[in-house]
């Protein structure tokens, strides 16, 4: 009977202290926990997202950033915009077979390339407006030639005439006849073309007659 009453107190005394110390880890916790103790300690994954939400952002998009880049179903619109007329004109075209499969990033370089290498004097600039997997839209902005060149070179009758870039006003009529000129310098010439500075042009006439 005493050994029975013995174990029976050790259980209960177990038990109490096993109580006690819930209650103090309990009491201690809140304690802390009111008191904002952890605040200074503890790195939350709100403040961590909200002090870095590019960093976040970025990986939260990683997949469709993986997805944008051009395929043969990528829409393709050209707006050519040109400055002296405050007009734009606004074509679907068909993607560049150059560009299939490239990013944001590598689609703007291949639009600088071309604006480095086009023989268009008239051609302002070419850039990228906005970028997606689904529409690319590309922004080119023009001035009218007449804004650029001075003289218009054209043959009437067979003899080479100047006139402004307005290709109106007669600058000069030079008397010069093409029918001994190449079949080269014909063409050019029925068809008409630009010239940029007096320099040019006297450069010019003096090859067709030497």
């Amino acid at each position: 009977m005493n050994i029975t009453i013995k174990k029976a107190a050790y259980i209960v005394s177990f038990f109490i202290i096993i109580s006690v110390c819930a209650l103090l880890y309990y009491a201690g916790y809140y304690y802390t926990t009111s008191r904002g103790m952890f605040s200074d300690n503890l790195i939350r994954k709100k403040d961590v997202e909200s002090q870095n939400p590019l960093v976040y952002s970025e990986t939260k998009n990683v997949t469709n950033t993986k997805s944008q880049i051009v395929t043969k179903n990528t829409k393709y619109i050209v707006e050519t915009y040109n400055i002296d007329e405050d007009e734009m004109i606004t074509e679907s075209l068909d993607v560049p077979v150059e560009i299939l499969g490239y990013d944001r990033e590598r689609v703007s370089d291949y639009l600088d390339g071309i604006k480095s290498k086009s023989s268009e004097k008239n051609l302002i600039n070419i850039q990228l407006k906005s970028f997606s997997g689904e529409q690319i839209v590309v922004r080119k902005t023009i001035v009218n030639n007449e804004t650029i060149y001075k003289y218009f070179v054209i043959s009437e009758n067979d003899v080479i005439k100047i006139y402004n870039s307005d290709k109106k006003t007669l600058f000069a009529d030079t008397g010069i006849s093409i029918t001994g000129l190449d079949e080269e310098y014909k063409n050019k010439l029925t068809e008409g073309f630009y010239i940029e500075t007096i320099h040019e042009l006297y450069n010019y006439l003096e090859s067709v007659t030497s």
